[in-house]
């Protein structure tokens, strides 16, 4: 798994699985856009190390949830990289509550992070990746999406339809030589992770059948492979990369 001479846009990559996938790509000698809307000084940082490694990259600031924005941030990457290869969709926010208790603010911030920034970045990469009849695409769903989860009715809801969104754009752009496929993580060593009150997390980990929770650069090694060539004949597919947790 080689990705010199690659570009690969990796979506909320400043820290935990995202900034795990940018790296991984970068090792394998891909040029790497570390996209972020909120924490730009960490989305700085991740691309300053991974120019220390000798890599090519940079980082931009979007809101992915904007098709502005979005559109804004593939216009600077083929400025300075004249093409994309390969486009993770990993960003994404939580707003918890139980259903009666949820906002239609916090419904509506996590649809437009999840699944709307994942169409806005899929739809731009697509219009590019069929000029050059090549593309890698691989979204980050979760076992939310999967099985819900209490308080997430809005994140369940986002990741569930990533799927669904991908499985249909791996049917559509098959032709042209356009991969597309979604991992589900479980549960993941990440900040999201530690907002999961302390006296729970005793129980989740006797769900999960490994005894342990994931790490970003696990979730980074499947992501890379279903981005590399030697996938190319996996499309439409979900892939859970969650221990063995399930309902």
């Amino acid at each position: 798994m080689k990705f010199d001479k690659r570009v690969a846009i990796v979506t909320g990559s400043s820290r935990g699985i995202g900034r795990a996938i940018a790296f991984e790509f970068a090792k394998k000698g891909a040029s790497v856009i570390i996209n972020n809307d909120i924490n730009i000084d960490e989305a700085n940082k991740t691309a300053d190390e991974i120019r220390k490694m000798g890599r090519n990259a940079t980082s931009l600031k979007a809101d992915v949830s904007n098709t502005a924005d979005t559109n804004k941030m593939f216009e600077t990457v083929l400025r300075e990289y004249g093409k994309v290869d390969i486009l993770v969709n990993n960003a994404g926010i939580i707003h918890d509550a139980f259903l009666e208790n949820m906002s239609d603010e916090d419904w509506h911030s996590v649809i437009s992070v999840v699944l709307t920034g994942t169409y806005n970045c899929t739809k731009r990469a697509v219009f590019l990746m069929k000029q050059q009849m090549y593309g890698r695409i691989v979204n980050v769903s979760s076992v939310v999406g999967q099985i819900g989860n209490l308080g997430q009715a809005n994140y369940a809801a986002a990741k569930a339809a990533v799927i669904g969104f991908t499985k249909t754009v791996a049917r559509e752009y098959a032709r042209y030589g356009i991969t597309v496929n979604a991992v589900c993580p479980g549960f993941i060593e990440t900040s999201m992770l530690k907002k999961i009150p302390t006296d729970v997390i005793p129980k989740i980990l006797k769900r999960i059948p490994l005894g342990r929770f994931g790490k970003p650069e696990e979730v980074a090694k499947l992501v890379a492979y279903l981005a590399s060539d030697d996938a190319s004949y996996i499309t439409g597919q979900a892939f859970n990369i969650n221990g063995g947790f399930y309902m």
